[in-house]
């Protein structure tokens, strides 16, 4: 009966692995899933060679997808295909439905700075990553650009826009603040 119910088992977590390999789950669900099934493999090894062998074949699958990075292609304005991936496409990912319409489509392919970081333009935006993923856009991103960008005085972003107690919008950056209120012609810039 304990054989039984180990092999039962056993089968149960190589299934469910195999399906949340197959429905393109996060690398970190798939190390946990890799772990738990480890762990069925090495409960059911007296189950029998069977439940092993599906045990193993799952195992080894989150190992082999995992290197394998998401995009997806977009129609930009001016009517060409860009890919967007990676942290720029999670971060897209993560907005709403208002600030996506916001940001707009890609003007061109995401480009890397001689530093690392990666940044990708759209209409109304950029997103930009470095250990984390920003949005900027508007009259902030226009004096930031202004400054030179992620390579200028400002540096790399450290925040996505915010809005300050007297209303107004602000981002962070690196090496400072930029503030802009409905009605300013432009943004204001508190250098640290």
């Amino acid at each position: 009966m304990r054989k039984a119910t180990q092999r039962a088992a056993a089968v149960s977590a190589a299934v469910l692995g195999i399906a949340l390999v197959g429905t393109g789950c996060s690398t970190a669900a798939k190390e946990k899933t890799s772990d738990v099934l480890s762990s069925a493999s090495s409960a059911a090894s007296s189950a029998g060679s069977a439940a092993s062998s599906v045990i193993s074949s799952a195992v080894t699958a989150p190992g082999e997808e995992s290197g394998a990075a998401s995009s997806t292609e977009m129609t930009g304005a001016d009517g060409k295909e860009y890919t967007v991936s990676g942290p720029i496409l999670a971060k897209l990912d993560s907005l709403d439905a208002a600030d996506k319409q916001s940001l707009g489509e890609p003007t061109g392919a995401e480009q890397k700075n001689p530093d690392g970081g990666i940044y990708q333009q759209f209409d109304g935006g950029v997103i930009v990553h470095t250990t984390r993923s920003y949005v900027v856009w508007g009259k902030i991103r226009d004096k930031w650009n202004e400054l030179g960008g992620s390579q200028g005085k400002l540096g790399y972003p450290t925040s996505d826009e915010t809005t300050n107690a007297d209303g107004a919008k602000q981002s962070t950056f690196e090496h400072g603040v930029v503030t802009w209120k409905t009605g300013d012609a432009e943004a204001t810039v508190a250098e640290h």
